[in-house]
Order: C-alpha cells, then structure tokens, then sequence
C-alpha cells in the first residue's frame, strides 16, 4: 500500500512498532481502530502526539501506541501535524518508521501485514463489489461532515477568526484534499444555505435505503457472512448519525439490526468505543432534547422520507 515517501515530520521515523494518531470521536480513526482489532491488535499506552522521548517512540508487542490529536483542542491545525498529514485529518498510522495516511490504505496495509481474518475478501467479484462499496462511503464522507457538523456540533465546531486564517495559512503550504479552508469559512460564517445541508442528508438516505434493501437477503454483514473493509467504513458512519439521532431503526431496521451485529463485536466495543462511550452519551442526549423541541436530526429525516 502507498506509504508516505520523505514525510515533511521528522516524527514518523523516528517510531518503532505500530503508532496511530487519532482522536477517538473521528470516524475515519475509528474505523481504522476497528481494523486494528479484528486483527488482534490492542491499544496500548497513550503518547502525546508529538512526543519523540526515548521511550514515547518504542512500540509494544502485539499492540499500537496511541497519540491522540485532539480535534478539540486543535492539534490537527498545528504546523506539527500538518507536516505530518498535510490535510489535517486523522487518523494517521506509523509502522517501524513508514507512513499511511488514507484510512482505506491504512486497512489495506493492516490486511496485508498482519494476521487474523481476512478483511479485504479474495475473490475477485466479491472484492471488486465489496471496494466498491467502500468507495461509496468515501464520497459521502462529505455528506457525513456536513450532517454531523449541523445537527450534532453545532457551535463547537465552528473556528474563529485567528484559527480560520492559521488554517488557511497551513492549508497552502500542504494539499487540503479535505477542503477544509471552505468548509470551515462557511460552517464558521454561517453562509452555507439549509439546503445544501439538506441535500447532503438526502443523499444519506438513499444510500442507507439501498444497502437496507440488499440486506434483506440474509447475509450476517455488510458483504457476506464475513466481517469486511466495508463493515469498517459503514458501521462508523451509523454510529455518528446516532449520536446525532438519525431515527436508523425507524427508516433501516435491517441495517439497523447489522449495526448491532458490527457494535456487539470485542473489536468494536473494544477499540472503537473504549474511552467514546461519555461522549457518544452526551451527543445522543442532546440529540434526544433537540428532537422533544422539533428541531432535531429525527425530523429532517422524517422530512425527508415523506
């Protein structure tokens, strides 16, 4: 899988063993945490993101290092990480000094180097239709952005003046394939139309509806009867869109009834809940509030379905 050749950071070579910058609300880093349990892998002791200490940099058997980048506190926007993921997203993983930024490189590279079940099918139809999918998910990962910002975030996400123009500022000397200088000028200004919000939790529906309808036939997961990248990238789009209170059981009962077969799974509860269960309490609390006032997710969608 593509590794990052001469990282701008001198950070990433200088780690032994298997290092994960994340945040543990992120989707794109719980997937890959996902990923890195179903292959048996731990999470082992916590490192500042940064930290090149003699002993931050070793690994540790049959686990991974964590370094958090804290999306509320603004790592991912500081010039130490931007050198390290030049979009200023997590996750980013390190493995004896080499450097994978996309989630689904990522899962590529933990398939191919590590043991366990299979996540990425042999077959070639049934890959081809399970990447496939995966890369359906990548192109509503905007559409997730958008829903989640406006109906879970909220103000908590938007940036001020100073952290608008430093993002700017380390945006042009990297790629923000991410386009977060003007999402984060729109959200921040509030100039981005109802409807453009609207019409990105529209396209989440169908998709939703779709896959809802292929899992009438029976199959226990996403593909197949086998756990795949596909159940990692979906899975964490519904836990978000729940702590927002998108109504799944409502509108999708059976990819409502998949999620719960992906979320009873040791590698979920493990490495993708671990230390998000108060937050993804507090969100679908408040989601619940908004929804007793009518101005929640629950009656977009409701809006939508109609």
């Amino acid at each position: 899988m593509p590794k990052v050749e001469q990282p701008a950071s001198p950070i990433p070579g200088a780690l032994k063993g298997l290092h994960l910058f994340h945040f543990d609300g992120a989707p794109c880093a719980q997937r890959v945490r996902f990923a890195l349990g179903e292959k048996g892998l731990a999470r082992g002791r916590e490192e500042k993101f940064d930290s090149v200490t003699r002993t931050a940099v070793m690994g540790e058997p049959g686990r991974w290092v964590s370094r958090i980048v804290s999306l509320v506190k603004k790592d991912h926007m500081t010039r130490t990480y931007a050198e390290i993921h030049p979009n200023m997203v997590v996750p980013a993983l390190v493995h004896d000094g080499d450097l994978y930024l996309e989630s689904m490189d990522i899962i590529e590279y933990l398939d191919e180097t590590f043991g366990g079940a299979p996540l990425i099918p042999a077959e070639p139809a049934l890959r081809a239709a399970t990447m496939q999918r995966v890369e359906q998910a990548k192109e509503l990962h905007r559409s997730i952005r958008y829903v989640t910002f406006h109906w879970g975030l909220g103000r908590l996400a938007m940036l001020n003046p100073k952290e608008r123009r430093q993002l700017t500022e380390l945006a042009h000397q990297g790629k923000d394939g991410e386009n977060l200088v003007s999402f984060y000028e729109g959200y921040s200004n509030r100039t981005i139309p109802e409807a453009v919000y609207r019409d990105h939790l529209a396209k989440l529906y169908q998709a939703f509806r779709e896959v809802n309808s292929e899992l009438k036939d029976g199959r226990q997961f996403l593909m197949s009867d086998e756990v795949s990248i596909a159940d990692a990238f979906w899975s964490m789009k519904i836990l978000r869109l729940l702590e927002c209170g998108y109504p799944v059981q409502n509108h999708h009962p059976d990819l409502y009834e998949w999620y719960q077969r992906i979320y009873a799974r040791p590698s979920f509860q493990n490495e993708v809940m671990g230390k998000n269960r108060l937050t993804n309490r507090a969100f679908r609390t408040k989601a619940q509030i908004e929804s007793l006032f009518g101005k929640g997710l629950k009656q977009a969608v409701d809006a939508v379905a109609a």
